[in-house]
């Protein structure tokens, strides 16, 4: 197979922000900490179509910068915010009741965050948007947060997805090789 029959995505989380360490933060919007600059850079060889990127600042901001450094259009899609954490937003994570905190840990996909989304409904709105950004067969990068990040990660190496665990490093881009011929829908499957 030539190079065209294949196409990258790339993964890539804001940089780092401006908050107090221990604070929840999701929907929020929340600046850039000083430096996001050295972030805007793309590998050698990912030649991007198109920019997908959440709107909140902390991702708009990168994106808008990297499309204008490299001449690539960009869109920004609400799907890609993070978690909203509703009214544990800004608070920090020791303020929180435990019992809420145990409660969400334990059963994460289905438990609603008083006013805020169960895990299933980011879930939901990411796997949207893998399917239709994955059917375009280009080179995109998505620019985003943690938790999207994080299953979009697992939804692209064909894993069962944990909403819990290991976020992506802040400014990295983690890129993805795919077949043009195999662009049917994958099987997803939580781990619940």
């Amino acid at each position: 197979m030539s190079i065209n029959d294949h196409f990258q995505i790339g993964l890539m989380r804001h940089p780092p922000v401006q908050i107090p360490a221990g604070m929840c933060y999701g929907h929020s919007d929340i600046p850039l900490r000083n430096g996001w600059e050295q972030y805007v850079s793309i590998p050698e060889g990912f030649a991007i179509d198109q920019i997908y990127t959440s709107p909140l600042s902390r991702c708009l901001k990168l994106a808008r910068a990297i499309a204008l450094q490299y001449q690539i259009p960009y869109q920004e899609d609400r799907r890609l915010i993070e978690l909203n954490f509703g009214l544990w937003e800004g608070k920090k994570w020791d303020e929180i009741p435990k019992e809420f905190i145990d409660a969400w840990a334990e059963n994460p996909w289905d438990w609603q965050i008083p006013e805020g989304e169960t895990g299933r409904l980011l879930l939901a709105r990411v796997i949207e948007i893998w399917h239709e950004i994955k059917k375009k067969g280009q080179n995109i990068l998505i620019v985003s947060h943690g938790g999207p990040l994080r299953l979009l990660r697992q939804i692209a190496l064909e894993k069962s997805i944990e909403l819990l665990g290991p976020l992506p490093d802040f400014g990295r881009i983690e890129l993805f090789t795919f077949s043009k011929h195999a662009l049917d829908k994958q099987q997803i499957a939580c781990n619940e």
